[in-house]
């Protein structure tokens, strides 16, 4: 434990001050860094009961490593009453023992000693080791950018999931190759995804009925699949069950 960390517990947190109301499983990667690009700086989100045991670690964390670029927690509660507290690291090497220094210290305050973590929006915990973290978390800007285009073309692949596709390739610059036997492949732009109820009414305007974009939908149709499928203004909004994504293609 640091000089920092020692005498913040001294001054006013204790050991196991924060018993029971910090969750054992933290995300990374899951929250946007405010300090930088995402594929420099980790973010760590810690889950904490009530507003005060909150800042109290948040407080312990920024003053007690110098390795954390900044510590900062959630304006309000969450749906369900807790707050988050966001650790920003950079992403270097370093990062595996950096992360088992700053857990070893909030053990101390959470008297918790068996941490898990999920990776960006994965609903699986995979136990804390350095290990883990190189097995699982990017330590390099390369490797977040490699491990981003994975998890897109795992995303966007199984979102199409009612055709007869061979296959769909993200790529780098956000664009989706489409691949279908006979048909020849078929090129449009990445613009989001996610649930259907939350992304609607991110392209504004009303559906583009006229005749040249309805055969454009037709198309889709019948290239992608069973899927529900609009037009509005230069974009399609293309919706599979309670999941959606807005795709653009500028040629024809």
């Amino acid at each position: 434990m640091s000089k920092n960390q020692q005498r913040k517990l001294t001054e006013g947190l204790r050991p196991k001050d924060l018993k029971d109301y910090v969750s054992d499983i933290f995300t990374v990667d899951r929250y946007k860094s405010k300090m930088g690009e995402d594929k420099d700086i980790v973010v760590l989100g810690f889950r904490v009961k009530e507003k005060y045991p909150a800042t109290d670690l948040m407080e312990f964390i920024e003053k007690g490593y110098r390795f954390i670029l900044d510590a900062d927690m959630s304006a309000g509660e969450e749906n369900d009453g807790q707050y988050q507290v966001f650790v920003e690291m950079e992403r270097t090497p370093n990062l595996p023992g950096q992360m088992r220094e700053l857990l070893s210290g909030i053990s101390q305050l959470c008297d918790c000693y068996d941490w898990k973590f999920r990776y960006q929006k994965s609903n699986g915990a995979v136990p804390f080791s350095e290990e883990k973290v190189l097995e699982h978390i990017p330590t390099t800007a390369v490797e977040y950018e490699n491990k981003v285009l994975e998890i897109k073309n795992h995303e966007v692949n199984k979102f199409f999931n009612q055709g007869a596709l061979e296959g769909v390739v993200f790529e780098s610059d956000g664009s989706m190759t489409f691949m279908k036997p006979y048909f020849g492949n078929l090129k449009m732009k990445f613009v989001t995804m996610g649930k259907y109820d939350e992304i609607k009414d991110l392209v504004p305007g009303a559906l583009s009925l006229d005749e040249n974009s309805q055969s454009q939908v037709y198309f889709l149709q019948k290239y992608l699949g069973d899927y529900d499928i609009n037009k509005i203004g230069d974009k399609f909004l293309i919706r599979n069950g309670n999941r959606a994504m807005i795709v653009q293609k500028d040629s024809w």
